[in-house]
C-alpha cells in the first residue's frame, strides 16, 4: 500500500523517511503521557496506522531484494 507514485529509490527511503519520522513523534508524545484529548489520540493513531503499512511496505520490499542479491551469490 505504497502511497508514492515515484518509486525511485530516492523517493522511496524519503517516504520511509517520512513516515518513520511520524511513528517516532507520536511514539514519544505517548511516552510522555499522550494527548490530554481523546480526539486528538484518535488522530495520533490513524496517522501512526498509517504510516506504519508504507513503513512495514517498504521493509518488506527492501527484505525482498536483499533475499534476491544472497540468493544470486
Amino acid at each position: 500500500m505504497m502511497h508514492n507514485a515515484d518509486s525511485t529509490p530516492s523517493a522511496t527511503t524519503g517516504l520511509y523517511t517520512k513516515h518513520y519520522n511520524i511513528l517516532q513523534t507520536i511514539a514519544d508524545r505517548l511516552r510522555s503521557g499522550g494527548p490530554a484529548d481523546v480526539d486528538a489520540l484518535l488522530e495520533d493513531t490513524r496517522r501512526a496506522m498509517e504510516s506504519y503499512e508504507i513503513c512495514r511496505t517498504r521493509l518488506d520490499a527492501v527484505r525482498a531484494e536483499l533475499n534476491a542479491q544472497i540468493g544470486r551469490s
